[in-house]
């Protein structure tokens, strides 16, 4: 379009720490999309936030959005000012008031007109004022520097003698409205069409790069050495690492988070293969994995079997490597790494793991419920009692309890903390522990998070589940509870995980059950009145059961009614869930939905009886709903059981059409209310219907 233009914006940095590029960006995209909105007013806010495109790399920040007008329209507004009998005298001659009103806005009193406005019962003083629209390229000058200076910038400096903050030193600013420059600087530094490529290309090219257009940048940028897009390097990065190790028979060793952070962290997208010897190998893979990851931002290669090879993929920030300088200083460094980790994993094995058990007591769990050792003991009482009901082995539960947090005290865990758990569990096995419980302690903190995958094995699932329901209803015990972004200990995370495990090994153990053991378990430890506790808890599982409907993918209508009708049980409420989902559609449910609510609403204030003589019932639409109720009361199962309400919906909308339920006659208002608590009871063991649309 003529009348619009694209707007680039570059600020040119030393290197910005990863983690804050995504922050910094998104966070002037916000700004400049209000900006935008209350300079142009369009009124459905012209998508800017949809078009605005963001480019970030380790020196760059970048933001480019088209179709921006190249100037306002006239701006105009209304101002209204005293009552017309102030401003205008008997003989409609303007007042000292009315004089003053039209000066105060600049114009001749003639252009003052006189208008009932809200709020007003009177006419009064009104003027119209037309404000020119102004160039956005004007607008655009004034306003970046203080956008650029209103970001939220994680520890922020200053360089020098400026007073200019930001998260490291700017050293150019590109900016182009269209083809022209927009004029401002930031901190010193003017804006202009030019900008710096990579590094090394400067070696040869010493001048900075002129970008002639908005449109223009990637490939300008792609031509020095830089890959402008985040997304680009990343997308490139993954294909050159399934090349370089299916060039060895192998593939990755997957880790999203990994291949991201290489991608912030590089201008040039380039995957490197180096070798470490064989012998490092007989470390555990977790331990390579991790090693890897945490020192060298490296991937490892596997066989299609799982088995780790001795290969690593690496980021490096350049086009190439002609002496091979990088993948051999990659290769030095990494080596030195698993000589330590060897080192760590020969002199943890020196010792059983059990003879750490002690030294727990001098590792603090949480001030007010103590130590490890403490947090141990819990656990283990946990497991005992709770074992024998999911027909574990008691034996291997308590063992695996006892043995869980000891790798806590090791070298591995002290140098890699994410391999807690996995250490201890792979120590125990290779002391011979029984398989089951190196499993269950190796197994313990999953699910780490709402994808991740739940431990194998049952007994695994259990510690893990022992583990957290600990940490959950101890803190609540000492009155650490989430509210709003606080979650000490991350216990809505661990609370899913409980939630998790119950309802996908589908264990019928109660949540309330469970919270009254572990209560009862930390005992005096609890500072808060075990009632008010046990209602905290119950209001943070419900949520979490709430969430867990939504993750299984059932509708608002099912999720509502089924969990108001209880989720003490969460095998039966997945079964309801189930069942419900297979009727959601009968279109019967939407006018059961409405006589739920009826039924809710007549019986608010009565006791009824359970019990009531059917001969009582005289007309035939009572008659016609109680032998329904009997059907619907016989129903053995969920699926059965639905289908029978399905059916009951049409003969109690008849009933509620033709009955007067609070009659004269008490023996037949008995009946007829105690009939419709049987159908609400009956109701309530599959949903609570009115809670369905």
């Amino acid at each position: 379009m003529s009348d619009t233009k694209t707007l680039l914006l570059e600020l040119h940095c030393e290197e910005i720490p990863a983690r804050f590029l995504s922050l910094l960006l998104n966070d002037f995209s916000h700004k400049i999309e209000d900006e935008l909105e209350s300079w142009f007013h369009t009124g459905d806010s012209a998508n800017y936030g949809v078009r605005i495109g963001g480019f970030y790399s380790p020196r760059k920040l970048a933001w480019r959005i088209p179709d921006i007008p190249i100037i306002q329209t006239d701006q105009t507004e209304t101002q209204p000012g005293p009552l017309q009998r102030l401003c205008v005298d008997e003989a409609g001659q303007a007042t000292l008031q009315g004089q003053k009103f039209a000066e105060k806005w600049g114009v001749p009193f003639s252009e003052v007109r006189f208008e009932t406005v809200a709020g007003k019962k009177e006419p009064c003083a009104v003027v119209t004022l037309t404000r020119q629209g102004r160039p956005t390229v004007e607008l655009l000058a004034e306003a970046l520097p203080r956008l650029i200076a209103g970001l939220h910038v994680p520890k922020a400096m200053r360089w020098g003698h400026s007073e200019f903050e930001f998260v490291r030193p700017i050293r150019n600013v590109l900016c182009l409205f269209g083809s022209d420059v927009v004029p401002f600087d930031v901190d010193g530094v003017k804006a202009s069409h030019t900008t710096w490529g990579h590094r090394l290309y400067h070696l040869d090219h010493p001048a900075p790069i002129a970008v002639t257009a908005p449109e223009a940048y990637e490939s300008a940028l792609k031509a020095a050495g830089v890959v402008a897009s985040f997304h680009e390097r990343r997308a490139d990065m993954e294909a050159q690492l399934h090349d370089l190790a299916k060039a060895v028979k192998g593939r990755v060793v997957a880790d999203d988070e990994l291949l991201s952070v290489l991608a912030e962290i590089v201008e040039c997208p380039k995957v490197l293969r180096g070798e470490f010897p064989l012998s490092f190998l007989d470390l555990p893979k977790e331990v390579l994995v991790t090693s890897l990851k945490e020192h060298q931002k490296s991937f490892c290669v596997e066989s299609e079997k799982g088995e780790l090879l001795p290969f690593f993929l690496t980021a490096a920030n350049r086009a190439d490597d002609p002496k091979g300088f990088v993948q051999g200083g990659n290769e030095w460094v990494l080596k030195a790494r698993l000589y330590d980790a060897r080192f760590f994993f020969a002199e943890d094995q020196r010792h059983p793991l059990a003879e750490r058990l002690e030294s727990l007591k001098a590792l603090t769990f949480q001030r007010e419920l103590g130590s490890y050792f403490e947090k141990t003991e819990r656990v283990e009482k946990l497991m005992a009692a709770l074992a024998p009901e999911l027909k574990l082995d008691a034996k291997e539960a308590t063992e695996a309890a006892r043995l869980a947090k000891a790798d806590l005290r090791t070298l591995m865990v002290g140098e890699f903390p994410e391999l807690q758990g996995v250490m201890g569990g792979e120590y125990l096995r290779r002391e011979g522990a029984p398989e089951g419980v190196w499993k269950a302690v190796k197994e313990q903190y999953r699910p780490v998070g709402a994808e991740d995958d739940l431990p194998a094995t049952a007994l695994g699932c259990l510690l893990s589940m022992a583990d957290k329901l600990d940490t959950v209803v101890g803190c609540f015990a000492v009155g650490l509870i989430p509210s709003g972004s606080k979650d000490p200990l991350a216990l809505r995370r661990a609370g899913q995980g409980i939630v998790r495990i119950l309802w996908e090994r589908g264990w019928g153990v109660s949540p309330e059950n469970l919270m009254i053991l572990a209560l009862g378990v930390v005992g005096g430890k609890a500072t808060q009145p075990a009632p008010a506790i046990l209602d905290a808890l119950k209001g943070f599982f419900r949520d979490r059961v709430a969430y867990q409907l939504e993750r299984a993918g059932y509708a608002p209508a099912v999720r509502r009614s089924a969990l108001a009708a209880g989720w003490e049980n969460l095998t039966d409420l997945k079964a309801r869930c189930e069942a419900l989902s297979a009727f959601a559609e009968d279109p019967r449910f939407g006018s059961l939905a409405q006589s739920a609510k009826r039924i809710g609403n007549i019986l608010k204030d009565e006791s009824p009886a359970a019990a009531f003589d059917e001969a009582v019932l005289a007309q035939p639409e009572e008659q016609a709903l109680a032998a329904h109720l009997n059907t619907l009361e016989c129903a053995a199962d969920h699926a059965s059981r639905l289908a029978a309400l399905a059916n009951v919906a049409l003969p109690l909308e008849a009933f509620f059409n033709a009955v007067m339920v609070k009659c004269e006659d008490a023996t037949l208002r008995a009946a007829r209310l105690s009939l419709l608590h049987r159908l609400q009871k009956a109701f309530l063991r599959m949903a609570d219907f009115s809670q369905w649309q």
